[in-house]
């Protein structure tokens, strides 16, 4: 998907977490303007991450509250995972070390087409191919997404 911004789940918690709230209105902004410009791609794999963690780490969000954003996120660019996107998670995992899971979701987004994968848990500002890591906390999406625009 060009243009498309992979969003790791640690973005989305940060957007739930009361205990930081700079991170959470960074995160909120960067999900924000994404959507609006119909850019956020995610996964069943960052659907499963988000739930167990509000779950076991948000105590707050209730399991009903929990649906209703999962149900939200659904309307956001789901990428597939296959058989292949666990061999190319393979491939990544071999050259960088990454943990695997990160590699799956890479390879998610990489397969897909995805120019942005929006993470603090990786190396900001590296590029697998045509694909760009970038943490969110580091930069405005407003001055990222100018910049990056041709």
């Amino acid at each position: 998907m060009p243009n498309g911004c992979f969003i790791d789940t640690n973005v989305l918690l940060y957007a739930k977490d009361p205990k930081t709230p700079s991170k959470r209105e960074r995160a909120r902004e960067w999900l924000s303007m994404l959507a609006n410009e119909n850019r956020v791609v995610i996964s069943p794999q960052v659907l499963n991450e988000f739930a167990h963690n509000i779950i076991r780490k948000f105590p707050h969000v209730t399991l009903d509250e929990l649906q209703q954003n999962i149900e939200a996120m659904r309307r956001w660019r789901m990428a597939p995972i296959t058989d292949d996107t666990t061999l190319h998670a393979l491939a990544i995992f071999r050259r960088f070390r990454f943990s695997f899971y990160d590699c799956a979701l890479l390879a998610t987004a990489m397969d897909l087409g995805c120019e942005i994968f929006l993470s603090e848990d990786l190396n900001h500002d590296q590029r697998l191919g045509r694909l760009r890591i970038v943490n969110p906390f580091t930069v405005a999406p407003s001055v990222f997404l100018k910049q990056a625009r041709p």
